[in-house]
């Protein structure tokens, strides 16, 4: 989870930098209401910023951004069902399937109700998404050559971390379209929950083996040891 709070307060810190030094070299010019609010409010010029980084331009492509977070989803989730070694980590794959699934179906239809086109993969437009979308690219590799316990810990540490990101450009881009708050407010819900789900599974699978549960094993019996000989007592007459 350290890992995944740095990454984004490094893309913070970098969207921030980035506005600063645009500002200082460019004339000065009048600035709307919501430009002297950003001013004043720190959270809002950083948000504006992680918003131009992380999310594609324009709503077609930001929706193709989720679409392709849905694919993947699916992709991994059917993966998992066939290489997890646990029951509890098959289960949830198969539960991304679904609910990934219906997202997806969703977001079509809302696209197709507004003449919309999709594309399957979006093409970056900046370092920071072509980054994001190489790490993307080889945390598949990677699970596609893993089995057992151990594709059992990458894939459920790999689902925190994908989650935490989607939340975050959800969230984004909640706040950058509006228009999309219906479709949005009903996916980020789920998402949250796939990423506890995904945290929880993860602190089982690399828990200490328990103890054993089940029929005590037989200790093994220790030879018995010879007893001397028994020696008879004399008769009372012979006794001296």
């Amino acid at each position: 989870m350290k890992r995944s709070w740095g990454r984004w307060a490094l893309l913070g810190a970098m969207a921030l930098g980035g506005s600063a030094m645009a500002q200082g070299g460019s004339t000065a010019k009048p600035q709307s209401p919501e430009q002297q609010h950003q001013k004043l409010d720190p959270k809002a010029t950083q948000t504006a910023a992680m918003s131009q980084l992380l999310i594609a331009n324009g709503m077609p492509a930001f929706l193709s951004q989720l679409r392709a977070i849905n694919e993947t989803e699916m992709s991994l989730g059917e993966l998992s069902h066939q290489k997890a070694s646990t029951p509890s980590v098959q289960q949830y794959g198969e539960h991304m399937v679904q609910d990934h699934r219906k997202a997806n179906q969703q977001l079509l239809e809302f696209a197709k109700q507004r003449g919309m086109q999709l594309p399957l993969r979006v093409q970056p437009t900046n370092n920071v998404q072509t980054r994001l979308l190489s790490a993307t690219d080889a945390t598949k590799a990677k699970l596609s050559v893993l089995d057992g316990p151990l594709y059992d810990q990458q894939y459920l540490a790999s689902q925190v971390a994908a989650h935490d990101e989607a939340i975050q450009l959800v969230t984004l881009g909640r706040q950058l379209y509006p228009d999309l708050a219906p479709l949005l407010d009903g996916l980020l819900p789920t998402l949250r929950e796939h990423r506890d789900q995904a945290y929880q599974l993860l602190g089982q699978v690399q828990s200490p083996p328990q103890a054993q549960v089940g029929p005590r094993q037989p200790e093994p019996q220790q030879p018995a040891q010879p007893q001397p000989p028994h020696q008879a007592r004399p008769p009372a007459g012979e006794r001296r």
